[in-house]
């Protein structure tokens, strides 16, 4: 039976710029906390079953897909779940827990996840074996999207740390929950059915074993890429892969028909482990630990050779990870063949052919949405060594002179027995040059400036030394603030405006710069202010028509002194009048991080009001969350023109 390789699937996550792990353990872990909270019960957020009869009636209809997860809508935020504990430091912990009765796993998926600095976030299973984090300001993506899991069992529980100093200003929201329900699929219920790990057939090669010992270098290149659909997740494999300038652009090299196996691709939440693998050439009795980079785009992709080039949002540089080369002559010399990969998401295995590769020369039938291949579009190879399952779609196949030469399209093997009776792969030197646009072949993002090369060794990637800062000022109603000045201090030094969208950027800042980012504008006070708002500063002092936002109540505070009185109506009405050119003890704007929040929205002179500026400390990836909310001293209404 021909297979796709591939499966809709429901495992773990971590985080970064690349998903960015910092270890230890939640502060819930320790003897004071739990004598903190001695005697209280914390119960989770219950969230439906899953209609597990309804979900393999699904899977029947969509051969190919292999789903063992499915997705549950979840709306669970800071706001409305789960339990705050002040500590005696000054800091709180948020604790929730999220169930849905007889999974085997569950993947909790974010649309919101804002971690101000000393922040630290944790995810672990009922039975705290398995742990993840800590997750911190570094681990944050530029689309505020995140993925934890697969937690193992029907109950997970989560955790962020506060400090006292970024009171109210972290962002979490749980908008999905993906449910782990076909037992069959995962092996068990254990550990090592849920994550990958353990799941694939005996009869594979582990990379450390005798037959990797040559492809030490290679192996650091290759990961096990976890897909998030709309309709469920599902496993792939790939490689890094260099181009012609030396760049440390990090594409990676898969399968076309990996996106095809679910529905809507969120390529925000695709997730890269890379090093998740065995020590030796035996498989480990606990899990190894990956090191995963979130989120990516698709770059190029084409159906006939079965490839796709996708570009990670980041790639550190600590993880050593290698560029693999690659050879795109129509003769690469096959005379042999190596590929390593990740079957069913399990630690990195290799397989080894020692025969001659050859074109096949018919058209491949993979039915449904995966299509048809054209004739001499594929290279046939025949493992003398190792195996291959669904997960390991995307690998790349090697040459002798350890150069990608084409990627894992699909197969026909035996499970009972691990015999393979062929596998296919997209060549490569089609793949390079066929499309007719970009976005159709690899040439132009693996050739950069068309030096024509036809092999490219692999290299290991230079650390970048310099990144940019960005983001976005609008005021607190949500209009953009164009041509407004933003000055960057610390490290460095330099100033720009915003754009017609309210977008400002710095680039080629040098690595390890410690930064201040300050919107600035203290022009035409009068900007959107009038009698009108006099009248209404005085109704809500008189208690007579509150204001509904704590904008709106700091902006009126005129003299800023964390209060609202008919003291600052005399100081607006002075403004306007004309004895005051502007206001004496203010700006004519105020800026605040878009992240602020208030324990009191009614009085949000409560706690202290947070600078109106944004640090960054030692700066090792592209910052692009200095986002910013502008307030108009004196204007009550949100009547103030924002590009003035």
């Amino acid at each position: 039976m021909r297979n796709r390789l591939t499966f809709l699937a429901v495992l773990i996550a971590f985080s970064l710029r690349a998903q960015f792990s910092e270890g230890g353990f939640p502060a819930s872990f320790s003897p004071d906390f739990q004598a903190l909270i001695s005697g209280k019960t914390l119960n989770p957020v219950v969230l439906p079953k899953l209609d597990v009869a309804r979900a393999f009636e699904e899977d029947s209809r969509t051969p190919g897909q292999n789903r063992f997860a499915a997705p549950i809508a979840a709306d669970i935020s800071m706001e409305n779940a789960g339990e705050w504990t002040d500590l005696p430091d000054g800091s709180r912990l948020w604790r929730c827990g999220v169930q849905s009765a007889d999974a085997l796993g569950l993947v909790l998926l974010f649309d919101q996840f804002q971690l101000p600095k000393g922040a630290r976030f944790f995810a672990y299973s009922a039975d705290k074996q398995w742990l993840r984090g800590a997750y911190t300001e570094r681990s944050l993506t530029p689309s505020g999207k995140f993925m934890v899991g697969v937690v193992p069992g029907a109950t997970a529980w989560i955790e962020c740390l506060e400090p006292a100093t970024v009171r109210n200003q972290t962002r979490l929201h749980i908008n999905r929950v993906d449910y782990a329900y076909d037992r069959n699929a995962m092996v068990d219920a254990q550990v090592a059915g849920v994550t990958g790990f353990g799941q694939a057939e005996p009869c594979h090669l582990n990379i450390n074993c005798p037959q990797g010992a040559n492809w030490q270098t290679e192996k650091r290149g290759i990961a096990r890429i976890l897909m998030v659909f709309s309709n469920g997740l599902g496993w792939c494999s790939g490689t890094t892969i260099a181009n012609t300038s030396g760049t440390p652009v990090p594409y990676v090299l898969s399968a076309n028909h990996c996106q095809l196996i679910g529905n809507n691709p969120d390529f925000d939440t695709w997730r890269f482990d890379f090093g998740y693998e065995s020590a030796d050439c035996n498989n480990p009795a606990s899990e190894p630990v990956e090191k995963s980079a979130l989120g990516c785009e698709r770059v190029a992709f084409r159906n006939e050779t079965d490839f796709m080039l996708l570009r990670m949002t980041a790639l550190p540089s600590n993880f050593n990870v290698y560029f693999n080369g690659w050879n795109r002559n129509a003769n690469p010399g096959l005379s042999s063949s190596t590929f390593i990969h990740h079957p069913v998401g399990d630690i990195k295995k290799i397989s080894v052919d020692q025969q001659a590769a050859t074109v096949f020369a018919q058209q491949i039938n993979w039915g449904g949405v995966f299509g048809i291949s054209p004739s001499n579009s594929h290279w046939i190879v025949v493992p003398d060594e190792g195996y291959f399952q669904p997960g390991s779609s995307g690998s790349p196949l090697f040459n002798p002179a350890k150069l990608i030469v084409g990627q894992l399209h699909g197969g026909n093997a035996t499970p009972a027995n691990c015999t393979v009776q062929n596998t296919y792969w997209g060549r490569f030197d089609l793949s390079w040059n066929q499309g007719t646009t970009p976005e159709s072949r690899l040439r132009d993002w693996l050739d950069p400036t068309n030096t024509g090369a036809t092999t490219q060794n692999g290299y290991i990637p230079p650390a970048p030394t310099q990144f940019s800062v960005s983001g976005n000022v609008q005021t607190h109603w949500g209009v953009p603030m164009p041509n407004l000045i933003v000055q960057l201090g610390g490290s460095a030094s330099a100033t720009t405006q915003t754009d017609a969208s309210g977008n400002y950027a710095f680039s080629n800042l040098p690595a390890g710069s410690n930064l201040t980012i300050t919107p600035v504008r203290d022009t035409l006070d009068a900007n959107g202010v009038t009698s009108f708002d006099l009248v209404l500063i005085s109704k809500h002092i008189l208690g007579l028509d509150l204001f509904d936002s704590p904008w709106k109540i700091i902006a009126v505070d005129a003299n800023a002194n964390n209060l609202v009185t008919t003291f600052d109506i005399v100081e607006i009405r002075k403004m306007i009048l004309g004895p005051y050119p502007g206001f004496p003890g203010n700006t004519s704007w105020r800026f605040f991080p878009a992240t602020t929040t208030f324990s009191n929205p009614a009085d949000p002179f409560i706690d202290p009001l947070p600078a109106g500026s944004i640090s960054v400390n030692n700066l090792q990836a592209n910052f692009t969350t200095g986002n910013f909310v502008g307030v108009k001293i004196g204007d009550a209404n949100n009547g103030a023109n924002p590009g003035e």
